[in-house]
């Protein structure tokens, strides 16, 4: 039986590269694809104290569109590893992540939590999607919000009668355009095996009543292979 891994790119190639370097059977077919567009408004001039940052796709925005030599050594805080990782191989920015790799985690940081009203602060997120860092911090510091992209559905081919060993679920977004596409597959959510990247997309999966459902970091090797050695002992 084969993985389908659903995540937009470019997680979805290197998750499915992973997975076959460890022996599985890995079909890359996202659900998601990710369409960059420019922030209503734009980049201040004037540089901020600290810059959150809530995806790897609004990280590689801002790095490839937005980034100046005058933002060289602004703390930046990333949502987690894959995030972070694109802004530490970028080497300009001071890059710090929760231990707990969602919006709260990021709010407990010690950075977050000694902000005041006149510092400025620049959130890096796509359009839509959750409010929870942007709704909380609005009122603490000078905050400016920049939507870097959208995410779109993407309609999947896969063979009449699929039967995924597996499926690997990056977003709350994501979760949704698989629900849809195994309609007409005849999916069962009871009896199939979903991978969740974080404990959110864990809750909302177990709301859309999936039962068997594994939360795993993609971006960390050992723990992909933990969980493909938890999910062939449930086969």
């Amino acid at each position: 039986m084969t993985h389908w891994v659903t995540y937009s790119e470019p997680s979805a190639n290197r998750l499915t590269a992973l997975l076959r370097q460890l022996g599985q059977s890995a079909i890359c077919e996202s659900v998601t694809k990710i369409e960059p567009m420019r922030p209503k408004d734009p980049f201040p001039e004037e540089k901020p104290e600290l810059i959150i940052v809530l995806s790897q796709h609004a990280a590689a925005a801002y790095l490839d569109h937005y980034f100046k030599p005058s933002h060289e050594g602004i703390s930046a805080l990333a949502i987690g590893k894959t995030t972070a990782a694109k802004l530490i191989e970028h080497g300009a920015l001071e890059v710090s992540t929760p231990r707990v790799a969602n919006s709260e985690g990021l709010l407990a940081m010690p950075q977050v939590q000694a902000l005041y009203p006149s510092q400025r602060v620049w959130l890096l997120t796509g359009e839509g999607g959750r409010d929870l860092v942007a709704n909380t911090l609005a009122d603490r510091c000078d905050l400016q919000r920049l939507s870097l992209y959208r995410r779109e559905k993407r309609r999947v081919n896969l063979p009449a009668g699929f039967k995924p060993k597996a499926i690997w679920v990056g977003s709350v977004h994501g979760l949704q355009q698989v629900d849809e596409a195994i309609e007409p597959l005849k999916i069962c959510r009871q009896r199939t095996m979903l991978v969740a990247a974080s404990e959110r997309v864990a809750d909302y999966a177990c709301e859309r009543d999936w039962t068997k459902v594994l939360i795993c970091e993609a971006s960390d090797a050992e723990a992909v292979k933990d969980a493909c050695a938890r999910i062939d002992h449930d086969q």
